[in-house]
């Protein structure tokens, strides 16, 4: 679910096909700067009700980058 979602923000913000894009996709490939990056994860924290770290934002390279931030997120080490 994460992973579609992701996918669709970026293919709405980047007018490019779903099938352009895996998890391992970098964002630059896809021309995705500092100001993109922030519209597209404003609108995922909308859509999950939740709040992306700076911290976060600074390391995303990859597709799977954001969905596994967003996973972290929703699901916090228990192990502590």
């Amino acid at each position: 679910m994460i992973e579609s979602a992701v996918v669709e923000v970026i293919t709405r913000e980047k007018k490019c096909a779903p099938e352009d894009i895996n998890m391992e996709t970098r964002l630059d490939e896809l021309g995705i700067d500092s100001l993109q990056a922030i519209t597209i994860l404003y609108e995922l924290e909308e859509r999950f009700g939740l709040e992306i770290p700076n911290e976060l934002m600074e390391n995303l390279e990859t597709v799977g980058d954001i969905v596994s931030g967003i996973n972290k997120i929703r699901q916090p080490d228990t192990d502590h």
